[in-house]
């Protein structure tokens, strides 16, 4: 690692990358390792790439370089795998993407957040999302009509209250992601199943009576507060439920969708994320498969509900939220319902997608940095 400098070019390396790009600088917020830094090494070359394009220098950066001095201590790219730590020019904003909620409440990234606010360096997106926040914006912003019946889970009771109106029952954690803790209820006459996600497959328990739910669901779920919400029955593709990850951006005024893939779940979850055991499929192929003639439509109306879901999920957060994934279920009548949505999107498979991610974070840091395009 470098020695810290103290004066007006911090060394040959580091001079070269400023000869390089004489653009504006950002920076790429995310957590220390032995390695150097966690996250997507290949998300994180993506959008190095990108802002290469647009003449911006983008590096990583972790929290206890974050400082008021003029040159903070990141990573570059050097080559294809190679990362060298050096001095660089402090950035103009600031992309986050502390992997995970435990250290995102960490000391060390409180303490960066606070010296990026006190210097005036805009970041996003600032937070995790909580799933119940997140239903009650839904809900303020008159798109309620598009959330299946969710209420803070209370106990067995809450899902006993649901299936007196519903086939099944999800329980989710608040503030889980990538299908983490979450759970399946479904009546059969007078007793019930329960499957509980455990990595790629789902445990599954036979239960008889009400006695045998509680403690089944005591041992199912997580830590934590949970929501209760009923099932949607969902398009079907090849067999399996299936459901729409949408991803947006806000570069300028309005949010725009990047684009979505579809979800398929696995034969042994009860969800379709793809860590889970899901997998992709492709999105018209789908639509066509449920909606022939109709798919352009149902198309356009899950594009409009997004956009409108983000822009009121956005109202209701502190910060600038800037980006987000959105997890959507068509049922077959092509109406569009909310199922979560991810303040820290993964990298989508689909490299169309992908692509347009990486140029439109670009294209943010610009717009929050106030740069000309």
């Amino acid at each position: 690692m470098n020695e810290p400098f103290h004066g007006s070019v911090p060394d040959e390396w580091a001079a070269d990358v400023a000869r390089k790009h004489e653009g504006p600088a950002f920076a790429i917020l995310t957590a220390e390792h032995p390695s150097g830094f966690t996250g997507s090494r290949r998300y994180f070359r993506d959008i190095i790439a990108a802002g290469q394009k647009r003449g911006c220098l983008v590096y990583i950066v972790t929290p206890p370089s974050v400082s008021e001095g003029g040159w903070w201590q990141g990573y570059v790219r050097l080559g294809y795998r190679h990362w060298r730590r050096m001095w660089l020019p402090r950035p103009l904003a600031v992309y986050n993407r502390i992997p995970n909620r435990a250290l995102e409440a960490s000391a060390a990234v409180q303490r960066a957040r606070a010296t990026l606010q006190a210097m005036g360096i805009p970041f996003f997106n600032h937070r995790y999302f909580n799933k119940a926040k997140i239903y009650e914006a839904i809900r303020r912003a008159g798109l309620g009509h598009h959330l299946p019946e969710t209420q803070v889970f209370a106990g067995t009771g809450s899902v006993v209250d649901l299936l007196s109106r519903h086939q099944a029952v999800y329980l989710k954690p608040v503030g889980g992601s990538i299908g983490r803790g979450i759970v399946r209820v479904e009546r059969r006459g007078t007793s019930f199943d329960v499957w509980a996600q455990r990595s790629t497959r789902a445990e599954h328990w036979a239960i008889q009576d009400l006695r045998e739910l509680d403690e089944a669901l005591r041992r199912a779920r997580l830590p934590g507060v949970y929501v209760a919400q009923a099932a949607v029955p969902v398009i079907r593709f090849e067999g399996r439920p299936c459901d729409a990850r949408v991803l947006l951006q806000r570069p300028g005024a309005r949010w725009q969708v990047v684009g979505y893939g579809i979800r398929v779940s696995g034969a042994e979850s009860i969800t379709s994320h793809v860590p889970n055991g899901g997998r992709i499929a492709d999105r018209w192929v789908v639509l066509r498969h449920a909606f022939g003639s109709r798919s352009e439509e149902v198309d356009a109306r899950l594009i409009s509900f997004a956009q409108s879901a983000a822009a009121a999920i956005e109202r209701s957060m502190p910060g600038h939220v800037r980006e987000m994934s959105i997890d959507v279920g068509l049922d077959e009548a092509g109406h569009p319902w909310f199922f979560e949505a991810n303040a820290k999107p993964m990298r989508f498979d689909e490299p169309d997608i992908a692509r347009r991610a990486s140029a439109g974070v670009i294209e943010i840091l610009r717009d929050l940095a106030k740069v000309a395009r």
